[in-house]
């Protein structure tokens, strides 16, 4: 089987998975939860979603600026406009083929800057590298803000493992399919040692991650690269908690719920494309923890989940007609 034909079961796997979440989080929604999400919906403070969605736009603005800083040290000195608008088209390349988006924004800016793609990439694995570390950082500051919240959550699910009337074995099903792949993965190692392939790749990634994150030494910009950082998971932070207050059964949630929301939400962005139906199905039994209804914990996620999406969309469309514009005018 070669290179092709593994990509395409990937993006047919990926996609199915998609459909999949998507069905498991609506398959048990009734006609009353339904209408009680219309209702929801339909008297949502729509003001709000102006500053949410200016908000998404200066992440994304920070985001390439950032991208820049990452570019210094190459001496490769891009504009930020050419930059902005590969970084959008990049994500609603996302929402199509995994992964794709970023090949495509180096090759994008590689073409109108005149720059080497290699080298591109290369500032992608940096850039992913240091976003590892921002959301490592921010599961701590979860924990730390709600330890009381998060321990009797705890020992809520270790409860459930222990006990169970109802006869449902998942959760323990679960449990016992993780060790034993444990185990296998074990004794592959024990077999193959660091030789096999699979810890090659893992050692290659983890050894990517750290070289993207010590080429902040060589950095000239550390000061904004920080500060834009901070921006960008700052914004994501504050749509999520402005998108709480869009209607009103969900406004009494806060920061702490935020950042619950931001960790384990990003989850599902990676996991699928754009996180269709992992991110509001993550989103939706986070939301209920705090005592939300769930036929409006299943309505916030899915706006929560839509809103950025469709800044992406919108946001990508404008840049693939603008990107050729504004470089025809600038050459002119």
């Amino acid at each position: 089987m070669n290179k092709k034909h593994i990509n395409i079961i990937t993006y047919l796997l990926t996609f199915g998975l998609c459909g999949f979440l998507v069905w498991f989080s609506v398959k048990d929604v009734t006609a009353e939860q339904i209408e009680k999400i219309k209702f929801a919906v339909l008297h949502a403070r729509y003001m709000l979603l102006f500053p949410v969605m200016l908000m998404g736009f200066i992440s994304h603005w920070s985001r390439a600026v950032r991208w820049t800083y990452l570019m210094e040290p190459l001496e490769m000195y891009p504009s930020k406009v050419n930059t902005f608008l590969a970084v959008m088209i990049g994500y609603i390349a996302n929402l199509g083929i995994p992964r794709f988006g970023e090949v495509l924004k180096c090759s994008l800016l590689s073409k109108y800057e005149n720059l080497p793609t290699d080298k591109l990439i290369g500032t992608i694995i940096a850039e992913r590298a240091f976003d590892m570390l921002c959301l490592g950082i921010i599961f701590i500051i979860t924990f730390v803000i709600q330890i009381d919240f998060s321990l009797n959550y705890l020992q809520s699910f270790w409860a459930k493992i222990n006990q169970n009337p109802s006869g449902d074995y998942t959760l323990q099903y679960t449990l016992i399919g993780a060790v034993i792949l444990l185990l296998i993965l074990f004794k592959i190692f024990q077999k193959k040692g660091i030789n096999h392939p699979f810890f090659i790749k893992l050692a290659g990634i983890f050894k990517n991650i750290v070289a993207g994150i010590m080429s902040f030494k060589t950095m000239k910009n550390k000061k904004w690269f920080v500060i834009h950082t901070l921006i960008i998971w700052g914004m994501y932070l504050g749509m999520i908690v402005i998108g709480f207050k869009s209607i009103h059964e969900t406004d009494m949630l806060g920061f702490k719920t935020g950042f619950s929301v931001l960790s384990f939400g990003s989850i599902g962005i990676i996991a699928t494309p754009g996180g269709l139906g992992a991110y509001p199905l993550i989103v939706g039994e986070i939301v209920q923890l705090y005592g939300v209804d769930e036929t409006f914990s299943f309505a916030i996620s899915w706006i929560i989940w839509l809103i950025p999406t469709l800044i992406v969309i919108l946001g990508g469309v404008a840049s693939l007609i603008i990107l050729p514009i504004y470089n025809r005018n600038k050459n002119a």
